[in-house]
């Protein structure tokens, strides 16, 4: 492909993304400097669940271990969770219950990936 094409693709996806986050905070009373700091963390977000791939390569996830399996599954829910803390409306709750939430969700996302992953363990290989 091209450079102009990617570009293009790069441009088009980003700016469908960015309306569609930009237009539900504004839903929600976000101010102009508020939604645009959101949207700039929808690529950093995108771009880190990436970088975890890296060190943990989708061809292993077959024959990776329940321990390395976890530690990955944990990574990615703490990003999901930094991520949905960033950009929810969480501003005006306190640290503490904002340190509840963050590790709640990481927890829940951790447990609920887990689950899948040792369910799809049991089925035979065919």
């Amino acid at each position: 492909m091209k450079s102009h094409p990617i570009l293009v693709a790069y441009a088009a996806s980003f700016a469908f993304t960015a309306g569609i986050f930009a237009l539900s905070y504004w839903g929600l009373g976000d101010s102009g400097s508020v939604i645009f700091r959101k949207v700039l963390l929808a690529p950093v977000f995108l771009l880190a669940m990436r970088g975890l791939r890296t060190y943990f390569p989708q061809g292993n996830d077959d024959i990776r271990g329940v321990g390395t399996q976890t530690e990955f599954q944990f990574l990615t829910a703490l990003t999901v969770s930094g991520f949905i803390m960033s950009v929810g409306p969480f501003e005006a709750v306190s640290i503490v219950k904002s340190l509840a939430i963050f590790l709640a969700m990481a927890t829940f996302m951790t447990a609920w990936n887990m689950g899948f992953f040792l369910f799809d363990r049991r089925k035979p290989k065919q």
